[in-house]
């Protein structure tokens, strides 16, 4: 520091005044600073051994493996969901109405009786009475010629071999109407277990593969995750009428092919290598 500086920071009888005290705190303050900085760095981190933890944890997240495992399973259905219905037609509603009510006597008679259904087994799941329209092309107009009644009702079975003679008795005791056959399985939670487990056994197999080509080993399973399992049931898109056939008494009952039902689950798996 020059003369002239220091003059500056003397008072009248040359001694340092404020001037110089402020000036050597402007000098202090920063170096304290610092040294707080550092004391706090040092403290956060907890020492050497925290430091040495924290390069532990990177190394380990160096050594995750991420892979994904699909496990498929074919099943056979065990049981079917038969969707039909009985349609009549009459001049009045009231008429159409009441030949309905005794076609559907006469049908559940057949389920109950001779096939053995439990009531939880047959489900009404739709009734209707509206009028039958006839169109006239030529003008646009149209008018009612009579009424239909319909009754649509769901059906399931356990007996797959008895299903295409279910579907004959059912037409002969009135249903002129199949919507719709769907083949699946009660037995979809045991499923959807198996499937599961040769899914962890495909995500092992990938993962290993993968550790012994980059010369390590898997040590351990970090994390899990399960996307959804599918299934679904089996839709039957047979051509079936349940229009009445003369030769009935002597021909063969329907031919139904249930055949197999596919169930697949995924995972994806973090494994920790070694």
């Amino acid at each position: 520091m020059d003369n002239q500086v220091k003059n500056s920071f003397a008072d009248g009888n040359g001694q340092r005044g404020k001037g110089f005290r402020k000036y050597t705190m402007l000098l202090i303050v920063p170096a304290l600073a610092v040294a707080v900085g550092v004391g706090s760095l040092l403290g956060a981190s907890g020492g050497k051994d925290e430091v040495y933890a924290l390069e532990a944890a990177a190394n380990v997240q160096k050594g995750l493996i991420t892979v994904s495992g699909e496990g498929k399973l074919q099943a056979a259905p065990d049981v079917a969901y038969i969707q039909l219905a009985i349609e009549t037609r009459a001049a009045t509603a009231k008429e159409a109405q009441s030949k309905n009510a005794t076609k559907f006597a006469a049908l559940k008679k057949v389920l109950f009786e001779t096939h053995k259904l439990a009531a939880k087994d047959v489900q009404s799941t739709g009734f209707s009475v509206h009028p039958d329209y006839q169109y006239n092309n030529k003008d646009g107009t149209s008018k009612i010629v009579g009424y239909i009644s319909a009754h649509s009702i769901r059906i399931t079975t356990r007996d797959l071999e008895g299903t295409g003679q279910l579907l004959d008795d059912l037409s002969a005791a009135g249903a002129n109407r199949v919507d719709g056959i769907q083949f699946d399985t009660e037995k979809g939670e045991q499923y959807e277990l198996q499937a599961l487990g040769k899914a962890m056994e495909n995500a092992k197999a990938k993962a290993e593969a993968l550790a012994k080509a980059a010369g390590r080993q898997v040590k351990g399973v970090v994390n899990i995750s399960e996307s959804n399992a599918s299934s679904g049931p089996i839709p039957y898109y047979g051509n079936y009428s349940l229009a009445k056939n003369e030769a009935a008494d002597t021909a063969a009952p329907t031919s139904i092919q249930s055949g197999e039902i596919s169930l697949s689950s995924n995972v994806t798996v973090v494994y920790e290598m070694q």
